[in-house]
């Protein structure tokens, strides 16, 4: 759940409608500055389509944080939450393409090891775990390289002699989803502020955005064909006040009409 204040409003975006635009900035993916995917681009677009659609768990029944009455912005739920819910996200993607579920499986580990050491993510890095948390991490960090092992060999048809993530083809990919994920985010969480994105695969560059009107980004190296793309993503919005508990939140988002946000990439 995405959760901002914008014209006065709690602007609500789930994950799953996150991961639907997600998906459809993968299939507008490509241009000369920024090449399309060689391999694998089906399941790597199915990857960003249902790269967190775990969360969709967490917001059956999201946790309201006891200052705001509102529910914890993603990045501070605790792994004692999310470990679970993403635990479910990730075997479900495993079930839909092997491949999709192992950049799934590194999406939801790189959460916890600095993106395999690509970038450090200051929101999770700044959470302070206790005992139990630590050993839920090491846990889930453990199985998530095992199920990686074997959805690489199912996705290929040969064992991957190192880590899958130590693979170019594998490292590739995940790096473009990141960058996929975070272009939604720009939108769905920072309504298309400045900001720089990466890296990107291959010489390991950034993407620099700039605000261009309302949900619009101006992006370098500009990664689509086309001049002007439209990346729409669905959004509710509902008062900006405490709620008494996690069903008067949901009341409230239900009665909601959808909305969508029409959020657009031009070259910059």
């Amino acid at each position: 759940m995405i959760i901002s204040r914008y014209d006065g409003m709690l602007l609500v975006v789930l994950q799953p409608d996150h991961g639907v635009q997600t998906g459809i900035i993968a299939r507008q993916w490509g241009s000369d500055d920024v090449p399309e995917l060689s391999q694998h681009r089906h399941a790597t677009h199915l990857a960003a389509t249902h790269h967190d659609d775990g969360w969709a768990v967490w917001e059956r029944h999201p946790t309201l944080d006891e200052a705001t009455g509102q529910p914890v912005q993603f990045y501070d739920v605790r792994p004692r939450e999310h470990l679970a819910a993403y635990r479910a996200g990730i075997e479900r993607a495993a079930q839909i393409d092997p491949w999709a579920g192992l950049l799934v499986s590194m999406h939801g580990a790189g959460l916890y090891n600095d993106r395999y050491g690509t970038y450090r993510l200051e929101e999770i890095g700044e959470q302070a775990l206790d005992p139990v948390e630590r050993r839920l991490v090491d846990e889930f960090l453990d199985d998530m390289a095992a199920l990686q092992h074997r959805l690489y060999e199912e996705a290929t048809g040969h064992r991957a002699l190192r880590a899958p993530h130590h693979h170019r083809g594998v490292m590739d990919d995940y790096l473009t989803l990141q960058v996929w994920d975070r272009i939604s985010l720009q939108f769905a969480l920072r309504h298309a502020s400045d900001g720089v994105i990466g890296p990107l695969p291959g010489a390991r560059r950034s993407l620099r955005c700039t605000a261009a009107g309302r949900f619009e980004l101006a992006l370098d190296p500009y990664p689509f064909v086309n001049d002007r793309v439209e990346l729409p993503v669905a959004a509710r919005r509902i008062a900006d006040r405490p709620y008494r508990d996690p069903e008067e939140f949901l009341a409230a988002l239900a009665a909601a009409p959808l909305i969508v946000l029409e959020c657009t990439a031009v070259r910059g």
